[in-house]
């Protein structure tokens, strides 16, 4: 998996670490996927902390809101990989309506009309946020101490 990170300051590094972490977390590592992630200070404005779309046929956009705190980007950018896994895999697709604005959603093949909270893509990205954090600060310790048994 290709990862392009899009964004002024001093998080690119950060949010490729992540993401590549995430989705080899996720088992998606290896697919021949290019996902984009890209900062945008009007997200939270129209709603949203983060979005992820497919914009390819092998790219995946992550948008995040510009101005997250840490914390939150470790649970938003968790939540939107589990969302391109979901897309990778096939699992999860949107497409564009015909006579209006907006996408229809489908899920295993069938399209889905729920609210946000019952949608089974975002109960399962919602549902992932804390292991995929979790991991994290586990790995995230261990690198710690093997640190500290080589100053020692």
């Amino acid at each position: 998996m290709e990862i392009e990170i899009l964004t002024h300051g001093k998080r690119k590094e950060l949010l490729s670490k992540l993401a590549g972490f995430y989705a080899t977390q996720l088992n998606i590592q290896k697919s021949n996927y290019k996902v984009v992630i890209v900062t945008d200070p009007t997200l939270k404005s129209q709603g949203s902390l983060g979005i992820c779309a497919r914009t390819g046929q092998r790219e995946i956009t992550v948008g995040l809101y510009s101005y997250l705190s840490f914390g939150r980007i470790l649970y938003t950018l968790a939540h939107e990989m589990v969302h391109v896994k979901q897309m990778v895999r096939g699992h999860y697709r949107q497409e564009p309506k015909k006579r209006s604005e907006g996408v229809h959603h489908y899920w295993l093949g069938k399209r889905v009309n729920k609210t946000y909270i019952k949608r089974p893509w975002e109960i399962e990205a919602i549902g992932r946020e804390d292991e995929l954090v979790e991991s994290l600060s586990q790995f995230l310790t261990k690198q710690k101490k093997k640190l500290g048994k080589k100053k020692a």
